[in-house]
C-alpha cells in the first residue's frame, strides 16, 4: 500500500519556542515553573556556545552531550535530574503541538535514567532553635534590627508548621479566623489551616500595624510586588538568616528551606505519621498519601503541631514577658 511521505516540519529555533513557554508560564503565575525553564534554556545557550539550536537537532545522542556536560559543571546530582527533567518536558509540548517529532525508535530521552541522589539533612539538630531567641527577645522591635526581625520571622515559620517564607510574607489579616490561620499555599494553591499558638500570636501582635493588610513587614503595603521584586526579598531573607546562622554558631547554614526541613524532622522525630506531616506540610504531589489523609480532622493537626513547636512557643511567651 502506498504510504503518503510524513510531513516536513519547518526548522524551529528551541530557543524561540522556549522564551515562548517561558512567557505563558508566567502570565498563568507559574513562577516556578517559568525560572526553570529559563535556567534549562541557559544552560543550553552555553552548551551550545550561543549558536542556534533547532528542535530536529534534539536527537538522543544530543541528550546525552547534554547530560554529561552538566556533570561536567559540577552540578549537583538532583539539579541535573531537575534540569533534563524540564527540558523533556519542554520537547513533549513541542511535540504535541506538532512542532516536533519524536523518531519511531521512542523519545530522544529515553536511556537516560534519572536517578534521585541522596541529599544531606537539612534539618537543626534538636535543641538548637532557642537559639533564635536570644536574638528575637524584645516585646517591640526597631526597624533598623534587621536580624531580629528575621529571627522572629523564622521563629513564626516554625511555630506555624514549617511555613514557606514566601506564605508568611503574603498573610494578611484577613487570614486570621479565630484560633486559625486560614490561607491558600501561595505556590500550590492548597488550602492550609493552622491553629494559632500563644506564641504565634505574640509575634503578630509585635508587628501589628493598623495602616498595613499584611501581618508581617516584608512586602510594601500598597504596591504591587513582581515576582522578581519578590525574589530579591527572598535573597536578602536568605542572606540575613545565613548571617544569623554563623552569628549562633549553628552548625548548618541556614535557610528558610532549613526551617521548612527542622519542623518536619521534629515532627518525625516525635513519632507523627508521615501522612500527617505531608497534609501540614501542604504537600499535593502524594497522592497515595493525600487518600489516605482524606477523614483526618484539622484538630488533630493543631495537636500535634502544638507537640512539635511546645517547647520553643513557650520559651517565645516567656521571652515576651519579661
Amino acid at each position: 500500500m502506498y504510504k503518503h511521505p510524513a510531513r516536513k516540519l519547518p526548522k524551529a529555533s528551541f530557543f524561540t519556542y522556549a522564551a515562548r513557554c517561558i512567557t505563558e508560564r508566567r502570565e498563568a503565575g507559574q513562577h516556578s515553573t517559568a525560572d526553570l525553564y529559563r535556567t534549562v534554556s541557559n544552560h543550553l545557550s552555553r552548551f551550545c556556545r550561543g549558536r542556534p539550536l533547532f528542535l530536529h537537532e534534539i536527537t538522543a545522542a544530543f541528550v546525552g552531550r547534554f547530560l554529561a556536560y552538566l556533570h561536567r559543571t559540577g552540578l549537583k546530582l538532583n539539579s541535573v535530574r531537575t534540569y533534563i527533567s524540564q527540558f523533556r518536558a519542554l520537547c513533549n509540548r513541542a511535540r504535541r503541538e506538532g512542532k516536533m517529532r519524536f523518531p519511531e525508535s521512542g523519545s530522544p530521552f529515553e536511556g537516560y535514567p534519572l536517578p534521585r541522589g541522596k541529599t544531606a539533612s537539612r534539618a537543626l539538630p534538636s535543641g538548637t532553635l532557642p537559639k533564635l531567641l536570644s536574638v528575637a527577645s524584645e516585646k517591640t522591635v526597631s526597624k533598623k534590627c534587621m536580624q531580629e526581625r528575621v529571627a522572629d520571622y523564622a521563629v513564626f515559620s516554625f511555630l506555624a508548621c514549617g511555613m514557606p517564607f514566601v506564605d508568611l510574607a503574603h498573610l494578611t489579616v484577613a487570614d486570621i479566623h479565630g484560633d486559625e490561620l486560614v490561607y491558600r499555599r501561595h505556590k500550590t494553591g492548597t488550602l492550609i489551616r493552622i491553629g494559632l499558638t500563644p506564641g504565634m500570636r505574640r509575634v503578630i501582635r509585635k508587628y501589628a500595624d493598623p495602616s498595613s493588610p499584611y501581618l508581617f513587614p516584608i512586602l510594601p503595603a500598597g504596591r504591587q510586588v513582581t515576582h522578581e521584586g519578590y525574589k530579591t526579598i527572598l535573597r536578602q531573607y536568605n542572606r540575613q538568616l545565613k548571617l544569623l546562622g554563623e552569628r549562633l554558631r549553628l552548625p548548618l547554614r541556614l535557610t528558610s528551606y532549613v526551617l521548612r526541613h527542622t519542623w518536619a524532622t521534629e515532627a518525625l522525630r516525635k513519632h507523627t505519621p508521615i501522612a500527617l506531616i505531608s497534609q501540614a506540610l501542604g504537600h499535593t504531589s502524594e497522592k497515595t498519601t493525600r487518600f489516605y489523609l482524606a477523614s483526618i480532622e484539622q484538630s488533630e493537626i493543631n495537636r500535634m503541631n502544638k507537640r512539635v513547636v511546645g517547647e520553643l512557643d513557650r520559651l517565645v511567651v516567656a521571652k515576651s514577658l519579661t
